[in-house]
Order: C-alpha cells, then structure tokens, then sequence
C-alpha cells in the first residue's frame, strides 16, 4: 500500500484510510499491514479536500503591479480602482499572470483546497495573456491539482468596442475547459440576452460548461439569472450551468424573488453566493448599508445547489483573502446565516460535494474507488474548526501528501 491514513475521523467514527495508485482502496476501523508512507490523523476530522469554483486567479495581488505603475495610487475610488485594473491588465504578460497565480494556488494548497475553477479575462486589455498563463499552470499541475480554466468576458461583450466574441473562440480554440459570462453588465436587455446565447452557443458547440456572473448588484431591475435559467431549460442544457452571485435577487419583491427561485431550481444550475465578495462591493447606496447577497436561505429551502467560493484575492472587488475556504465558509456562516446546529453543516457541502458536483469532478468523495483527494482538520468537528479556524493538518491529492501544518503556540501565564 502506498499511504494509510489512521485514527482518521469520518462520518463519527475512526478509520484508517489506505491509498493505492492514487484512489481510495480501504477504509477500515483498523488495516493491517504497513504502508510505504503512515500519517496519524490523530482523531482530527477528515474531510474531501475543499473545492473552489470560482476564483479570477489572473488578477490577483493587482495591488503591488498598480503600485509599480502609480506609487501613490488611492484605492479608495472604486472607479479609480476598475481604471487601475485595465492599466494592468495591459501589462499582462503569460508569465506575469502565471507567477501571481501559481502563488495564489499555492496558497490554496495549504489551507486545504485540491480542486479549482481559474477565471481568465479575455477582453481587449488582457488579449489572451491571462488565459495562456492559466493554461500554463493547469500543465504544471496536471496529476496533483484538478484545475480548470474558465475564458470570461470581464468587460462584456456587446457593451465593448473590441474583439471580445472572436477572442472568446481564439481562448476555446486553446483548451479552455470552461465558457464565462457576466450579461447584467450589458447595457440594454437585447444586449444581455445576446451575451447570454453567445455564451451558451459556444458552449454547446465546444461541448464545454458555461458559468455566468449574475446580478451582481443591488438594482432590482437587474435580470440576468432569470434570463440565464429560462434559456438552459428552453436549450436543455440543466446541469451544464453554474451561475455567481445574483446578489439582485435579494432586492426583488418577495413574489418575483420566488417565481425566479423556481425557475433557478429547474434550470439545474448551482448557484455560487461568495458572500464576503458582496459584502464588500455591492453599491452601497443605501444607508445602513445592506449585506448585499442573493436569498442564499430561500434558494437552499428551495432545492437550488448553493456553494461558495473565494472569487476574489486583492484585486478590485475584494482586497483581502487567503485562498482559505474554511475562512470563506464562516463568512457564509455568519452572512447567511448558517451558524446554528446542523445547519452550519451546510457550509461544509458548499466548500465541497456542492462545488465538486458543479464543476464536474469524477471521482470525489470519502468513498473506496474515490480519488484520494483528502484533508485533515486540526479539529474534532466542522463546527470547532470553523470556530478556531483550525490548521490543516495534513492535505493529500492523488494520493501524494502535498502539504502538512502544525500550528505551536506557548503562553508564559500563571
């Protein structure tokens, strides 16, 4: 046996999991028997390790390439801000963009994440920079990391004079895994359904996945995740679509808000509330300001796939993060909220089989025959570790153990 994890707890009890060729072979209370590699669990919970299906990898850490532009840049404006980021992006080089992003990944690798879906931008700022130097890293990574890479319109489509549509083919035409789409930022609605059929034409034509940015806004007159669920069910295209944010759903009627609810939950799509992302940057018009998120109760009482992911790592929509999405699910915790008794639970399926389902990962779970893609929690259980924001103990991908953490602390008290 390569690798036999023990004193593992899963599902309230202790096993020992035993690894072989990468993929989940035994799961006992006790195995016999040596493996070439034994790691001790030491009764900490063992979980898949997390999934992150969303995160624009290309701009992160855009604040030191600002600075390096204009040392006195003031990121307080937001419009100053989505400027900054278009002088960037002009300055992408593939190797730039592969350098910030395989630290973020790196970072996501540490705190426990084995799987990710990087968003490129492809616009007339970025060209194909950005996607080939995600296309790099997913090589780098290919048979320890499960990457995908995702060509997104950042700027639009048809709201843009460029050459966005023939840039999007260029980015499938290059192994793109991944078609992106963000329509409430056209500017009409005959604009917004046309980005949405672009979007969804070349998915179906490519026979890739489509995922869209939704709403992410406060304007109650923002539409586009209706829009979106009536076209995947009119094409027949449930379960090919994932969408982020549809923050305006929270600003709808209550009677509207359920009718689109409805129609979310029979397009199939899962739908990603990053809530500390909204937190932060939807329009703050109004006094107090509101948390800013989709109906993330509503959807869940409803049936809808909800999950939740770090979307943004110091760029313009969110200045913090640590690629951590156990810190990202006790946002979702406090946000939704799901705090209490079993239901913060729920935030453990939005790191994991939510977004592991949305992506299209095979093989994922704590099953034998499963992908020994696997983390241990420095924890008893999913709520002490949301609580302490416990250490990962050990992270393990395709059966290689790729990162290990031990946190020491020493208090000189009485």
């Amino acid at each position: 046996m390569d690798v036999i994890l023990r004193n593992a707890l899963i599902n309230g009890g202790l096993t020992d999991v035993g690894i072989e060729d990468g993929v989940i072979s035994q799961l006992e209370p006790k195995l016999e028997g040596r493996a070439k590699l034994e790691l001790d669990a030491g009764g900490c919970l063992t979980v898949p390790a997390f999934v992150n299906g969303h995160l624009h990898a290309c701009k992160s850490d855009w604040r030191s390439s600002l600075l390096a532009l204009e040392p006195n840049f003031d990121f307080t404006d937001m419009s100053a801000r989505f400027a900054g980021i278009a002088r960037v992006k002009r300055q992408y080089t593939a190797a730039d963009v592969l350098a910030r992003a395989e630290t973020t990944v790196r970072l996501a690798v540490r705190h426990g994440t084995c799987a990710m879906r990087l968003f490129a931008d492809v616009d007339a700022d970025a060209g194909l920079q950005a996607l080939e130097g995600l296309l790099q890293l997913k090589t780098k990574y290919a048979g320890t990391l499960e990457l995908q890479v995702a060509a997104f319109p950042q700027n639009g489509v048809f709201s843009a004079a460029d050459s966005t549509t023939e840039l999007m083919t260029q980015a499938l035409d290059m192994g793109t895994d991944v078609v992106g789409g963000i329509p409430w930022l056209e500017p009409t609605v005959d604009a917004q359904l046309a980005h949405i059929d672009l979007v969804l034409e070349l998915a179906r034509r490519y026979n890739k996945p489509a995922h869209f940015v939704l709403d992410d806004t406060d304007d109650p007159t923002s539409r586009t995740a209706e829009l979106v669920a009536a076209r995947v069910i009119e094409l027949g295209m449930q379960g090919m679509v994932s969408g982020t944010q549809a923050n305006a759903l929270a600003y709808y009627d209550d009677a509207h808000a359920e009718r689109v609810i409805r129609l979310l939950k029979s397009s199939g799509m899962t739908i990603f509330s990053n809530a500390h992302v909204a937190l932060v940057t939807t329009a703050q018009r109004h006094q107090p300001a509101p948390r800013g998120h989709t109906r993330i109760l509503e959807l869940l009482r409803a049936g809808v796939p909800v999950a939740t992911a770090q979307d943004d790592i110091d760029n313009p929509y969110y200045p913090f993060g640590r690629n951590d999405l156990l810190e990202v699910a006790q946002y979702m915790a406090h946000l939704a909220p799901l705090a209490w008794g079993a239901q913060l639970n729920q935030t453990l399926a939005m790191v994991t089989h939510v977004p592991a389902k949305a992506i299209g990962l095979e093989g994922y779970g704590l099953s034998v025959g499963c992908k020994a893609n696997l983390l241990v929690l420095n924890a008893p259980n999913w709520f002490e570790a949301i609580k302490l924001q416990c250490e990962k103990t050990f992270v393990i991908a395709h059966g290689k153990l790729i990162s290990s953490s031990q946190r020491s602390t020493t208090l000189n008290l009485p």
